[in-house]
């Protein structure tokens, strides 16, 4: 199971439209489905979905977790706690033999392609 968060700044040039361009590029053996402002990347019964999360809790989330994190500045934490919404990547889906771990690794890659967006883990706070 995979797990990793965009945070995003408001000037980010992060969209649904351009991540589903690049992620096609990226993963061609992929399925990709979309449905609004979420993406689903599946080959047979394994699936990882990224999607564009809105609401308050969003901003109170981050808030908690950029100050856990190393490596962020006092100006940078303060922009991104402010901000109401992020992207999230996830699958529920166990990937004992890490089949998928390459494709989960390319998603994170396109996160970090687009300015004004920080990839991280959010079970082990950190940079991605």
């Amino acid at each position: 199971m995979y797990r990793a968060f965009g945070l995003l700044r408001p000037d980010t040039t992060f969209t649904i439209d351009a991540a589903q361009a690049q992620l096609a590029a990226q993963l061609p053996g992929l399925a990709l489905a979309r449905d609004a402002n979420q993406l689903v990347l599946s080959q047979g019964e394994w699936w990882l979905a990224l999607a564009l999360v809105t609401g308050a809790h969003v901003r109170e989330e981050t808030e908690g977790l950029v100050g856990h994190i190393a490596g962020i500045e006092q100006d940078e934490a303060e922009v991104l706690a402010k901000s109401d919404k992020r992207v999230e990547v996830w699958t529920d889906v166990p990937d004992p033999f890490m089949e998928h771990f390459d494709d989960y690794l390319k998603v994170v890659e396109v996160l970090k392609s687009f300015d004004g967006l920080l990839a991280v883990d959010p079970k082990e706070p950190g940079l991605l």
